[in-house]
């Protein structure tokens, strides 16, 4: 039987910011599962360990965590939440139907942004309100207001411009775009400090210490790669895939991949493609949003 003509596939969609904030601003990313009558592990929402600090905006309904590394079961997630980094992968279940819009942040840049201390930030999920200063607060209730994702953007955009024409990255810039592949020796140099101090500093201006970070960003390197090859519809060969991507060997990969994400490689290739709950495993970048990515007029909700 058919099912009925009221009902729509779940969409989520994945955007890359303007040049002008993409230091500052790794991604932006929706779903939207209303009017799609999903059920049981349909519900569940599946995201790897990541690095980066995100702003998530429940513009209607909400979600429960389920599993996370900061002991957080149970907590609901809804209104505009903010989340540090995440040393291990994340299970969430929707409570019905969601709609939802994040901005994902490079974790210095937010700190520099909103002058958070990093550390009591990893592996959490707090609301807007309880960890933002006003400036934050005042962006999370605007993009709430907003009429569509093209708007949320361009606010988020505007508060991050604002606040770049006074505080630069160089230092921390340079970092992330060495990658794994710098050393605490490296990374102290070129912020003019102790490779002890460093890891403080990290701690609370990164998110997570050095090695963390580079486990994590490399992860992400690693999947990317393998994603682009996988869509362009090329074998992938595990063990080269490990050395281009920096890890001693493909055991190394599978091990910190199955840490970051609860499946090897070869797992998340097989679920990806068919499990609705790893959609955010499925995401390419969109060129721009559209008007069918465009919402009815904004719920009244506060954060």
């Amino acid at each position: 039987m058919n099912a009925p003509s009221s009902l729509r596939s779940p969409s989520a969609r994945l955007y890359q910011p303007s040049v002008e904030v993409a230091p500052f601003v790794r991604a932006f990313m929706l779903r939207d599962t209303r009017h799609c009558a999903l059920q049981g592990e349909q519900l569940l929402n599946r995201f790897p360990a990541s690095a980066h600090c995100v702003m998530t905006w429940f513009l209607e309904g909400e979600a429960e965590l389920l599993s996370d590394a900061g002991g957080q079961q149970g907590l609901v997630l809804s209104g505009c939440m903010v989340s540090g980094c995440q040393t291990q992968p994340i299970v969430s279940r929707n409570r019905g139907d969601t709609h939802g819009f994040m901005a994902m942040f490079y974790p210095d840049a937010f700190q520099s942004l909103f002058d958070v201390d990093l550390a009591q930030l990893q592996n959490k999920f707090l609301p807007a309100n309880d960890v933002l200063p006003a400036r934050g607060r005042e962006l999370a209730e605007a993009v709430f207001a907003a009429a569509s994702h093209s708007v949320r953007q361009a606010l988020v955009e505007d508060c991050v411009t604002e606040h770049a024409r006074h505080h630069k990255l160089p230092a921390w810039l340079r970092i992330r775009r060495m990658g794994s592949r710098i050393t605490l020796g490296m990374a102290a140099g070129l912020l003019g400090i102790g490779p002890r101090q460093l890891q403080r500093l990290a701690l609370r201006e990164a998110g997570a210490n050095l090695q963390t970070l580079n486990r994590l960003r490399r992860g992400e390197r690693s999947f990317l790669a393998a994603q682009r090859r996988h869509l362009a519809g090329q074998q992938i060969d595990w063990a080269d895939h490990a050395l281009d991507c920096d890890y001693a060997d493909q055991s190394h990969m599978a091990r910190e991949c199955k840490a970051q994400t609860g499946r090897t490689p070869a797992q998340l290739a097989r679920d990806a493609m068919r499990e609705e709950a790893d959609w955010v495993y499925r995401l390419t970048f969109s060129d721009a949003f559209t008007k069918d990515d465009d919402d009815d007029p904004p719920p009244a909700r506060s954060t």
